[in-house]
C-alpha cells in the first residue's frame, strides 16, 4: 500500500466494520460486482470477517448485507472528518490553524532576506541603498516586485556595474553583481609617444616592442629620462612610432613612522546604557524611545538578535541593540621597545597593501628615539616597471 494510497483513505475516511454470519464470502462478492472498495480483509474467527470500507459507501452495504443475511457490526470510524467532527467545538483550535494559515501564506509572499554576494561591505551598501530608494527591501512583496526596473535603476546609479540581476529563492532575495574593473589610463596606440622613467632608479632588465632604445642594463636614470624614443631614424628619413616596451629598474622605497612615548588610553567604566529597536519586516519600533545616553565618553557595541528556526531559518523579525559603554581617557607612557612594535606592525599592514605583487629585494631599518617618540625608517629596495607614456607632437 503506496503511502499516498494510505492518505486518501484518510482524508476521504473509512470505517471498520464486521461481518457476521455463515455468508461473509457472499457479502464481499456481491460488494466487488457493486465495485464497492474493501480492503484488509482478514477473518477472526468462525462466522466473523473484519473489513475496511469508505465512509460514503456504507449506506451501499446495507442492502448487500440483507441480501447476502448477514449482519453488520461498525468496530470505529477513522479519517480526517472524524477528528473534525470529534474536535468540532474547539473554535480556537480552528481559530488557531486559520491564523497559521493565513500567516505562512503571508510570510511565503514577502522578502526576507536580501543577500548581495561578491561584493564588500562599500559596494553592498551602495546597492542596497538603491534597492531601498526603488522600493525593495526586507517585507516588501514579492508580487509587486519589478525586476526589469530594479536592474534598470542599479546600472544605471552605479556606473562600475557590468551585470546585474535579481533573483528569488523562496522568500530570500539574491542580487547577482559583476563589477566592471576600470582599465588604466594609456595613451591610444595609434598616438606617437615616447617612454621615460617614472622614478628614479638603476635598470635591471630593458625589453623594447617598437622604438629607439637610449638606455642599457646596469644605467642609472633619474625621473623624466628618456628610455624609449618614439622617433625612428632610418635610411629612409625620419618616422614616428607609439613606442612600447618593459623597463625594470631598480628602485629605493622610504618610508617613516613616528610613534609616540606618551599615548593617549580609552578605557572602559564599567557603566553602560542600551537602546532597543525592533524591525518587524522592514519597519522598525523604537522599543526605547525616551533614551538619553549619560556619558560625555562613550564608545557603543552593536548586536543584532533574529528570531530564527535554526542558524539558516532567520525570521526578517529582529532586535538591535546598540550598547553605550562609559569610557574615561587619560595618558600612559610606553617604552620605546613598544613603540618600536607599533611602528613595525602599522608600517608590515602598510606594505602588505603597497606592494602586493611586487618583488622586493632587501629590506633596511633604522631606529631612532627622540624626546617625541620612536622614529622608524624602512628603506627597500624594489624591483618595478618605471615605464611612463609621454605623447609628443612630431610637425613636418
Amino acid at each position: 500500500m503506496t503511502v499516498m494510497w494510505k492518505w486518501l483513505r484518510w482524508l476521504f475516511g473509512y470505517s471498520v466494520l464486521e461481518i457476521r454470519g455463515a455468508y461473509g464470502e457472499k457479502f464481499i462478492t456481491l460488494c466487488m460486482k457493486e465495485e464497492i472498495d474493501l480492503w484488509e480483509i482478514r477473518r477472526i474467527c468462525p462466522g466473523i470477517i473484519r473489513v475496511k470500507v469508505f465512509l460514503f459507501a456504507v449506506k451501499q452495504l446495507e442492502p448487500l448485507a440483507r441480501k447476502s443475511g448477514v449482519v453488520l457490526e461498525f468496530v470505529e470510524n477513522q479519517g480526517l472528518s472524524v477528528t473534525l467532527k470529534r474536535y468540532r467545538h474547539r473554535y480556537g483550535l480552528f481559530l488557531g490553524m486559520g491564523l497559521y494559515l493565513v500567516s505562512l501564506f503571508f510570510l511565503s509572499q514577502v522578502v526576507w532576506s536580501v543577500e548581495i554576494p561578491g561584493a564588500n561591505p562599500i559596494q553592498a551598501k551602495q546597492i542596497q541603498s538603491v534597492l531601498l530608494r526603488e522600493g525593495f527591501g526586507v517585507g516588501s512583496l514579492i508580487p509587486s516586485v519589478d525586476y526589469k526596473n530594479l536592474r534598470y535603476q542599479l546600472m544605471l546609479d552605479l556606473d562600475n556595474i557590468s551585470f546585474v540581476s535579481v533573483n528569488m529563492k523562496g522568500c530570500r532575495a539574491v542580487v547577482e553583481v559583476r563589477f566592471s574593473e576600470e582599465a588604466p589610463e594609456s595613451v591610444d596606440d595609434g598616438t606617437p609617444c615616447n617612454i621615460v622613467a617614472s622614478r628614479d632608479g638603476q635598470i635591471v632588465s630593458v625589453l623594447v616592442q617598437t622604438g629607439a632604445r637610449y638606455v642599457q642594463k646596469g644605467q642609472t636614470v633619474q625621473k623624466g629620462d628618456l628610455l624609449i624614443g618614439g622617433i625612428m631614424d632610418t635610411r629612409l628619413g625620419y618616422y614616428v612610432v607609439h613606442a612600447k616596451g618593459q623597463i625594470l629598474a631598480r628602485v629605493t622605497d622610504i618610508q617613516t613612522e613616528t610613534v609616540p612615548l606618551i599615548q593617549r588610553v580609552t578605557e572602559r567604566t564599567g557603566k553602560y546604557t542600551v537602546k532597543r529597536i525592533w524591525n518587524f519586516f522592514g519597519k522598525e519600533l523604537d522599543a526605547s524611545p525616551w533614551f538619553f545616553c549619560p556619558y560625555e565618553e562613550f564608545e557603543t557595541v552593536t548586536e543584532v538578535k533574529y528570531l530564527s528556526f535554526g542558524e539558516d531559518a532567520k525570521i526578517p523579525v529582529f532586535l538591535t541593540e546598540t550598547y553605550y559603554y562609559e569610557t574615561v581617557s587619560h595618558e600612559v607612557e610606553i617604552s620605546a621597545e613598544e613603540a618600536k612594535s607599533i611602528a613595525v606592525s602599522r608600517l608590515d599592514e602598510a606594505d602588505r597593501l603597497r606592494f602586493y605583487g611586487t618583488e622586493i629585494e632587501s629590506i633596511r631599518e633604522t631606529v631612532t628615539e627622540t624626546p617625541e617618540g620612536v622614529v622608524l625608517t624602512r628603506e627597500r629596495s624594489i624591483i618595478v616597471d618605471i615605464c611612463e607614456d609621454k605623447t609628443f607632437y612630431f610637425e613636418d
